[in-house]
């Protein structure tokens, strides 16, 4: 399954926990960023990537890892792509369109 996952800041961390929150993210990043297609951080705070899961644990153990989920807003959206959406969008009109 490929998700897009967002992370929006939430609440912040105080200034002290920010070295180690880094030092714990760099991990997360050599751990998870090789495996994302897309990984882009928002100029503002927070970010997102999209990656392929094989199933709903693997998503929970990666999501409960990141450092900075306690702080964070983190929204899951299953994507797919564009031709394969398309593709299934041209079956469903057809099938309408046919009765």
């Amino acid at each position: 399954m490929r998700v897009a996952i967002i992370y929006r800041p939430k609440n912040p961390p105080a200034p002290e926990a920010m070295p180690d929150l880094m030092g714990r993210m760099a991990a997360w990043l050599d751990k998870y960023g090789g495996r994302m297609t897309t990984l882009e951080f928002f100029t503002a705070g927070g970010g997102f990537g999209v990656i392929d899961m094989a199933d709903s644990a693997e998503l929970h153990r990666m999501i409960a890892e990141h450092p900075f989920t306690p702080f964070s807003d983190v929204e899951i959206r299953p994507v797919v792509d564009p031709a394969t959406a398309m593709g299934n969008l041209r079956e469903l009109f057809a099938a309408a369109a046919s009765g």
